[in-house]
């Protein structure tokens, strides 16, 4: 078999063995172009390996980014909601505040429109009944105290 036809035949079929009638120079360019293309094989998916890699890393770190991102934005909207609850509340609690001292007021005015009525009706008795003032102040005064 002429040289030629057998560079052909190896460089068309790189995975067959190499025949033993070949030369030691068919034989050392050969295995010397099967390592090269083997280097080449191997290397370019290292790369493409560290390369897909660290695109997937700077992909997992965005959308960590985009996670943290939103779960800043909901502790924001909660805190947000938050003070606007305690506003609220605090109105509601001061609004009670002042709805008891308006009631502890209307009480003490009722309690002293009663204790004057009732003085009143005293005083009204006891001139009917003919007594004299200086007698109804003394009945006042035991009745206030």
């Amino acid at each position: 078999m002429p040289k030629a036809a057998r560079q052909r035949l190896m460089a068309s079929d790189s995975d067959v063995g190499l025949p033993e009638d070949f030369s030691d120079d068919d034989r050392l360019s050969s295995s010397f172009t099967m390592r090269k293309k083997h280097k080449k094989e191997t290397s370019v998916p290292a790369k493409n390996t560290s390369r897909k890699q660290s695109e997937a890393v700077r992909e997992a770190y965005e959308v960590e980014l985009q996670l943290l991102a939103i779960e800043t934005r909901r502790l924001d909207f909660e805190v947000a909601q938050w003070k606007h609850h305690q506003m609220l509340r605090r109105e509601a609690l001061q609004l009670k505040s002042e709805e008891i001292k308006t009631k502890e007021v209307t009480t003490k005015q009722q309690q002293q429109t009663h204790v004057m009525e009732l003085k009143a009706g005293i005083l009204q008795a006891l001139d009917q009944a003919g007594q004299l003032p200086a007698q109804a102040r003394t009945y006042l005064a035991l009745l206030e105290g």
